[in-house]
């Protein structure tokens, strides 16, 4: 009778310890039925399955040692290894197909842990020499780690080789709550359960070194009360440190207060209201203790400001702790998510968010993700995406961005786009008075001087511009200014003037000229082809 098995009083300890393990507590059901599992199968009162887990992995933290360390504890105790070594079988079968599994370094662990996509074990041929292999080492237990972006595929493909799941969930803020609860009781120190909302709100592994610090400091002074000062102290201490670090390694002087960055940037008056609407809806729900989703799509054509305004939103998220993180801004073009063999798309996506993680994640053109065909690797980098954007929500700012047809097209078709993206912002064109004004920012910015009479010029050739097809906006009057450049520094070395930092009439004249030419010469290609 089942009844009659019961866990003892050391496999509960052993169970305890998945208390403080923030992610995997939720484990302990399924620990316990292997333990019940072994003792019929023990009695031969079951003949069926094996004690091999699946473990959805969802988290970003490295968890799973954790989790493993514990099961190890558990089959030790009932004989079914003979060690708790660890092995973790990365790319090891795939690159030495011709080496003998019981040859591959490691193998003589107990446990062999298998990155299934990694692995690529999802063909036929692969499956039938794991199955084989799994026959051959009947007396180890192998994990299978799951991070596919398909949930639920892993189970189909290995479901006959695994009896057991289990998972690891992200570590929200009320884990991270509860962990700073556990470790307070556990040293009998008191405190406010309200003071632990702002303390917990930092990445998991920079608040298990600040409760190491603030348990040494009241076990030191006899302190028996944790109060709301020593929490901030503490925090700040590790902030600052982490700061300190960051500046250190990017060499970077101190910091202009991003929301004075964005109010400094030419036009967008409307995209700058939109933000600020953004951050304060932001940061009220940040104080209720419910961060919204923060991805975002910005739509409009070349040149118009997208790239800095999503510049500056990741300062702002740095400068005011939208996020807990340190405030990495990375930029990649929609291409760059995509790698060249199968499976390695997924991963390469994975490990982009990773990176941002606490910061914004900026993909340019995103719209190249957009494939012919279906089943092709931008399918799968999109499906990843989405994925990626679903389980980190609250920890990273994705912006999607891209021309506004391609980028609708990019939407429509992919419809797990429309349901995770918060805020959509169009960015509209500048008008022929703005781009003169970034043109005159270029010039102060390097110390050139231009006349009234250069501004008419420009004020011109920007209103006629601006309504050709596929106009450049902000870029157009960065490469203008460029060839203005170019056209001056000729001019004043062929004259020997010394007026090195004065724009001239001709300067601009000339420099309009050759890209007209040049546009001109590019169409006339393109018809004769």
């Amino acid at each position: 009778m089942v009844n009659n098995y019961k866990l003892d009083v050391e496999d509960e300890e052993i169970l305890k310890e998945l208390d403080d393990l923030c992610g995997v507590v939720q484990n302990k059901d399924v620990l316990r039925d292997i333990i019940l599992y072994i003792k019929l199968k023990q009695n031969n009162e079951l003949d069926f399955g094996n004690y091999n887990i699946i473990v959805r992995n969802n988290s970003s933290y490295n968890l799973l040692n954790d989790l493993l360390k514990v099961c190890a504890k558990i089959f030790m105790k009932y004989n079914i290894i003979q060690n708790d070594n660890i092995c973790f079988l990365d790319k090891v079968i795939n690159s030495r197909r011709n080496c003998p599994f019981d040859k591959i370094s490691g193998i003589d662990e107990a446990i062999i842990v298998i990155n299934e996509k990694k692995l690529r074990i999802n063909y036929e041929d692969e499956l039938d020499d794991l199955k084989r292999t799994m026959k051959q080492f009947r007396n180890k237990i192998f994990i299978f780690e799951d991070t596919n972006y398909c949930e639920g595929e892993t189970d189909g493909e290995l479901g006959e080789l695994a009896s057991f799941r289990m998972t690891i969930d992200k570590i929200s803020l009320e884990d991270k709550m509860m962990y700073c609860k556990n470790k307070f009781d556990e040293y009998h120190l008191k405190y406010k359960k309200q003071d632990l909302k702002e303390y917990a709100d930092v990445p998991f592994w920079t608040l298990k070194n600040m409760l190491i610090k603030i348990i040494i400091e009241c076990k030191s002074k006899n302190l028996d009360f944790v109060d709301k000062q020593m929490l901030k102290k503490n925090k700040e201490y590790f902030l600052k440190s982490k700061s300190k670090r960051n500046r250190g390694r990017r060499n970077i002087t101190p910091k202009k207060v991003a929301k004075d960055e964005l109010n400094e940037l030419i036009g967008l008056e409307e995209i700058k209201k939109q933000i600020n609407k953004i951050l304060n809806y932001i940061k009220l729900n940040k104080e209720r203790g419910e961060i919204p989703s923060l991805h975002m799509c910005f739509t409009g054509n070349p040149g118009t400001g997208k790239t800095s305004i999503a510049r500056v939103i990741g300062k702002i998220f740095e400068q005011e702790n939208i996020l807990s993180g340190s405030g990495d801004f990375v930029e990649i073009h929609g291409r760059d998510l995509v790698d060249k063999y199968v499976g390695w798309t997924a991963q390469k996506v994975h490990d982009t968010v990773e990176q941002a993680i606490g910061g914004v994640l900026f993909i340019d053109e995103a719209y190249s993700l957009v494939a012919d065909r279906r089943g092709s690797f931008e399918d799968e980098a999109i499906a990843t995406l989405i994925k990626e954007m679903e389980d980190h929500r609250n920890e990273v700012c994705i912006i999607l961005a891209g021309y506004t047809d391609e980028m609708n097209n990019l939407i429509r078709l992919n419809p797990g786009f429309e349901s995770r993206i918060q805020f959509t912002i169009n960015f509209p064109d500048y008008n022929e008075n703005e781009l003169l004004e970034i043109f005159e920012g270029l010039c102060k910015k390097e110390k050139y001087k231009i006349s009234d009479t250069c501004r008419e010029i420009l004020f011109d050739n920007f209103k006629i511009a601006k309504n050709e097809i596929n106009f450049g906006n902000g870029r157009y009057v960065r490469n203008l200014f460029e060839k203005v450049k170019f056209e001056q520094a000729d001019r004043i070395v062929q004259t020997s003037s010394k007026s090195i930092n004065s724009i001239k009439k001709t300067d601009i004249e000339n420099a309009i000229k050759s890209i007209t030419l040049k546009e001109r010469e590019v169409r006339k290609i393109g018809f004769e082809c």
